[in-house]
């Protein structure tokens, strides 16, 4: 036991190491979200090892604080970030304070207890622990086995609209927060003590890790840190500079019908560094300049595919024209941007 509170105490502060480094990244929406979620996952683990430990025995004022208030926000925060990561979310809207519901209830309904001071609360909780504390804990449970499965949903629903990398992201990190979920609701009903909570704190770091793999292993994604920023001295005036730039060149010269079209020639095209292109790209036009030039791809695809003029084309003359390479590169696309397949789309067109 004493071997998995260490473990868990180095966590912590890969937690908050992790945390800030996405944070101060980038502050959009997905980014905070994602900083915010993790940072969380390390205070709870504080909370927990604070909480059975002799500490927590000596200085009582804080036992049972935050401890419910913090694990009803992990199913939100994962929620938005989905939101983020699928929808392209800015910012947060009124009716996300909902999210906080169960948090108020909790108050309501448990702030007495909450206010008591600290020796008078643990001695209050022992001889009252199934009558007022056992059912925030069933509560907490029920609420992350919704969240988990409302964002399983969304994700299956909406999976389409994700590149390859972004939905290996978005399965692993509601993964693992299913199985964090299952995990919370059987040891909220057998486990003997809070002690035995230390095995769902050993789940909850292998989000910290998985999503640190990512964020190393995935260096366009998500505007994680990447040595080619350090020191970027590119302003958001610069940026917008270089996203007319690239308006223009794929309005008037349409520059994504070459197959071979890439990022570097996009920016030999606008006599600007590669790396501003992708930090513009990633920063500013939130999207992916593979998403970005498929996109476009698909707008071409689409007017050929309902002009008459190329009704004699197979889909893969469709395809190439379009400037995709092969069949299944454009049956993706396409799909992704339009939900429909080629053909299908096509057919819709002969049908009207």
């Amino acid at each position: 036991m004493e071997i998995v509170r260490y473990i868990l105490l180095t966590q912590v502060f890969a937690a908050f190491f992790v945390a800030g480094g996405v944070f101060f990244k980038n502050r959009q929406l997905r980014n905070n979200t994602l900083s915010l979620l993790i940072a969380l996952v390390g205070f709870h683990i504080l909370i927990f090892l604070y909480g059975s430990s002799r500490l927590g025995m000596l200085y009582t004022d804080l036992i049972d604080w935050f401890y419910f208030e913090v694990a009803f926000l992990f199913g939100p925060l994962v929620f938005i970030h989905l939101q983020c990561l699928i929808l392209n979310k800015q910012k947060l809207r009124p009716t996300d304070a909902l999210h906080l519901l169960p948090i108020l209830v909790y108050w309501i309904g448990y702030g007495d207890v909450l206010l008591m001071d600290g020796d008078t609360r643990i001695k209050y909780v022992r001889e009252h622990f199934y009558s007022r504390t056992m059912i925030w804990n069933y509560l907490l449970a029920f609420q992350m086995l919704v969240y988990a499965i409302g964002c399983s949903i969304f994700l299956f629903r909406n999976s389409i609209k994700l590149s390859a990398k972004r939905l290996q992201y978005a399965v692993f990190l509601v993964v693992a927060y299913v199985c964090s979920s299952l995990l919370i609701a059987y040891l909220t009903h057998y486990a003997n003590n809070w002690r035995d909570f230390a095995w769902f704190y050993v789940i909850l770091t292998f989000l910290i890790f998985g999503v640190g793999y990512f964020l190393v292993n995935n260096p366009d994604f998500l505007l994680q840190i990447k040595k080619k920023y350090f020191g970027s001295n590119l302003s958001e005036n610069d940026m917008k500079r270089i996203q007319s730039k690239i308006e223009l060149a794929f309005k008037n010269d349409n520059v994504f019908l070459d197959g071979s079209f890439n990022i570097s020639g996009l920016s030999l095209l606008l006599n600007e560094k590669q790396h501003h292109v992708s930090q513009t790209f990633s920063e500013l036009i939130s999207e992916n300049f593979n998403d970005y030039v498929n996109k476009h791809r698909i707008e071409i695809a689409k007017q050929y595919l309902h002009d008459a003029k190329y009704k004699h084309y197979k889909i893969e003359a469709i395809a190439l024209e379009s400037g995709f390479n092969n069949k299944v590169t454009f049956y993706k696309a396409f799909t992704k941007f339009t939900a429909h397949t080629p053909s299908a789309f096509r057919k819709l067109k002969s049908e009207e």
